[in-house]
C-alpha cells in the first residue's frame, strides 16, 4: 500500500475500492451525522461513488482532494480527511476531517490535522486555510485551536447549517 504521508499513528493514503463498507459506517455514526449531517451515504453504492471520485481527484491532484486515514497499529480506517476550494479564492481551501468515536479522544484528530494541513500547503501551494465547525461542536473547536487556526466569525445560514445555530469560521495562513 501506498501512503501519501505518516504521523505518529496514523498513515494517510488513497482510498482503494474495499473501504467502501468501512467509509460508510464510519459516517453513519451519530456524531458524524450530527456534526456534519450532509458528509453521511446513503448506501454503500453511494460510498463506492464517493470513492471512486475522491481516488480521481487525488490521481488528478485537484480538488477535492480527500484521503484515507488508517490507524498505523492495525492498517484499520479510522477516518477521512480533505480540502476543498473556498468558492471564488483559488490559493484558499477549507479542510475537513473525520475520526470515528471508537478512536475520538486521543488525540488523532489533531495529529492528522496538522500533518493534513502541512501536507496541503506544500502540495498545493496553498497559504490559508478555513475550518468551519458548527456551533456547539467543542471538540473540533479545540482540535482547530491547538493547530493555530484562529476564530474569524460566525455565519449564518449556511446550506451545511440544517439546525441554524451557526457556523463558527477558523482560519489558518502557512
Amino acid at each position: 500500500m501506498e501512503y501519501i504521508f505518516e504521523t505518529e499513528h496514523l498513515r494517510i493514503r488513497r482510498f482503494e475500492p474495499e473501504d467502501a463498507e468501512d467509509l460508510y459506517e464510519n459516517h453513519l455514526e451519530e456524531d458524524v451525522k450530527k456534526w456534519i449531517p450532509n458528509e453521511s451515504y446513503v448506501d454503500i453504492r453511494e460510498a463506492q461513488e464517493a470513492i471512486k471520485f475522491y481516488v480521481e481527484c487525488v490521481n488528478n491532484k485537484c480538488l477535492p482532494y480527500v484521503l484515507a486515514v488508517e490507524l498505523e497499529e492495525t492498517g484499520e480506517l479510522i477516518g477521512d480527511a480533505g480540502v476543498n476550494r473556498v468558492e471564488g479564492n483559488s490559493d484558499e481551501v477549507e479542510i475537513g476531517y473525520v475520526i470515528c468515536k471508537k478512536y475520538s479522544g486521543r488525540g488523532y484528530a489533531a495529529e492528522l490535522l496538522k500533518a493534513m494541513t502541512e501536507f496541503i500547503t506544500n502540495a498545493f501551494g496553498i497559504s490559508i486555510l478555513y475550518g468551519r465547525v458548527m456551533q456547539g461542536n467543542i471538540a473540533s473547536v479545540k482540535v482547530l485551536e491547538k493547530n493555530g487556526y484562529e476564530f474569524v466569525r460566525e455565519e449564518f445560514g449556511a446550506e451545511d447549517d440544517p439546525y441554524g445555530n451557526g457556523m463558527l469560521i477558523y482560519k489558518k495562513e502557512c
